[in-house]
């Protein structure tokens, strides 16, 4: 009993040549809905001066940023949470801020503005979503890069939600503007009963706002010149298919066995004396012309 306990106390006690060595470790950081690596930067500028201050204006900004979507972002991935509202496609439909719609970019990012012919203004066109990829992001207001830094920490579902209740309470601010300037009692047939008031959330910024997702579409910036270079395309195209058939080496051979006849030589003559008699007719006085009249 005592040489088995003895013997397992011995095993116990061996340890490994190396295992008191410092070793490398190579630790690989975590990826997809663990990452922690970034995947949004922003650069930001703003000045103020003496004026501003004194007349309480905002400061003068202006800011870049550029973000990455990831997959899990916007489809179902196992291991992660599934997405509510999703399409055929299986994408999760989070529409892009106001300032990434087609009707607010210009036509040469991809812009589809349209006009209404009923009322005469630009109506709603195709609602664009997010999706997976790079998106390029920029402002010159203050409240969009005030905007823009709150939502960084943010989801995209929670984005959208804080943008639409945004919305609700500009509209609801803008009712009760429209209402002080009626003139109307405060009764209980309308929804201004009290004291309450909306709060003012300020400008939208979205009209000096843009985003864009990259690679951007060129269709329309480039449409102008491929229809200039659409002619040069096709003159081309001729050319390389009369030089594949062989059509230039066999007019040059015919040229070459022309040279050697008489033919260009004639053909040279006649345009030079040609043109000499049309030079000397110019030339003719009225006393010469005259003179061959009475001759």
């Amino acid at each position: 009993m005592s040489t088995t306990r003895s013997t397992q106390t011995k095993q116990a006690q061996r340890t490994v040549i190396f295992a008191n060595l410092p070793t490398l470790k190579v630790i690989e950081p975590p990826k997809g809905t663990f990452s922690t690596r970034n995947d949004q930067w922003c650069l930001t500028y703003c000045s103020q001066n003496v004026s501003g201050r004194i007349h309480n204006k905002a400061p003068w900004c202006r800011s870049v940023c550029i973000r990455k979507v990831f997959s899990h972002e916007v489809r179902n991935i196992l291991q992660f949470k599934s997405h509510r509202e999703v399409d055929a496609d299986g994408k999760a439909r989070y529409p892009l801020p106001k300032e990434g719609q087609p009707i607010n970019l210009p036509r040469y990012l991809g812009g589809k503005p349209t006009d209404d012919p009923e009322h005469g203004r630009k109506s709603p066109a195709d609602i664009k979503y997010w999706d997976e990829g790079w998106y390029l992001w920029k402002t010159n207001s203050f409240l969009g890069v005030y905007s823009s830094i709150h939502m960084m920490p943010k989801t995209l579902e929670a984005q959208g939600l804080e943008e639409s209740q945004k919305k609700a309470k500009r509209q609801l601010y803008k009712e009760y503007q429209e209402f002080l300037r009626s003139g109307q009692p405060r009764t209980q047939e309308n929804k201004w009963l009290g004291p309450i008031v909306p709060p003012n959330f300020g400008p939208d910024p979205a009209p000096e706002s843009l985003l864009v997702h990259i690679p951007l579409d060129s269709g329309p910036l480039f449409e102008p010149i491929y229809n200039v270079l659409a002619p040069a395309q096709h003159s081309l195209q001729l050319f390389h298919e009369n030089w594949s058939a062989g059509n230039y080496q066999k007019f040059a051979q015919r040229v070459w066995n022309k040279t050697w006849t008489g033919e260009p030589i004639t053909l040279a003559s006649r345009a030079c004396n040609f043109g000499y008699e049309q030079w000397k007719n110019k030339n003719k006085g009225p006393d010469e012309d005259d003179k061959e009249k009475e001759a």
